[in-house]
This record gives C-alpha cells, sequence and structure tokens, in this order.
C-alpha cells in the first residue's frame, strides 16, 4: 500500500502543568474542563469527575470530538490533561484557558493523530 500525505484526523494536545494551584478544588475543576468544551467549539457528550481522599482528582469529558482527561496531584502542584479534539473544535484554545484557572507553567505536547506520510 502506498502510503500519501492528507489531513489528520485530529490534533491530540498532552498538557502538563507545573507548579499549578487549586488542583484540589473539584468545582473549579468542573467550572475549567466546562469552559474548555464551550471556547474550543465542542460538544460534551457526558462527564465523571472523582475526588480521591485526602486530595487530587481524576475526570473525563466524552465529546462529540473525541475527550478530555485530567488527573491531579496537588501535593505536587502538577496537572496532567489530555485533549484530543477533530472536526472543527480548536484543542490549543484549552491552553491560556487552563492556565487562567491553575496558573503553572506548561509543557505542551502535540499530536497530529491519523496522518499517513
Amino acid at each position: 500500500m502506498d502510503k500519501k500525505i492528507v489531513s489528520p484526523w485530529g490534533t491530540h494536545l498532552i498538557i502538563d502543568l507545573h507548579q499549578a494551584s487549586y488542583l484540589n478544588d473539584i468545582a473549579l475543576m468542573k467550572t475549567a474542563i466546562y469552559d474548555v468544551i464551550n471556547k474550543t467549539n465542542s460538544t460534551l457528550l457526558f462527564e465523571n469527575f472523582h475526588h480521591f481522599q485526602p486530595s487530587g482528582i481524576t475526570g473525563i469529558a466524552c465529546l462529540v470530538e473525541s475527550h478530555i482527561s485530567v488527573h491531579t496531584w496537588p501535593d505536587h502542584g502538577f496537572a496532567a490533561f489530555d485533549i484530543f479534539m477533530c472536526g472543527n473544535a480548536q484543542p490549543e484554545l484549552a491552553i491560556p484557558l487552563l492556565k487562567h484557572y491553575f496558573g503553572g507553567t506548561e509543557k505542551v505536547t502535540t499530536l497530529h493523530r491519523g496522518q499517513l506520510l
């Protein structure tokens, strides 16, 4: 089979926030994720968040365009976000939003899923 250049099916962002704050506030986390969904032109199907005791959050928002997941380690000021979106969604708009809510410094890895060369 010959490979050819095609447009990617979607963009997958791996966002690590270091020295972040408010990572144990589940209400704020939900607000931030809903804001990301609204501002990136994506559509929520369902979500599920869990608050660990004594600290930490894990959550997922399943989207028509794919998903957003988060895992936090408040004691270490670290949050790992996984944002995969296809179609007309704009996942890159999530980066400044997450920094607005949680601060810190980000390391972003971008993958273009489904792209053949």
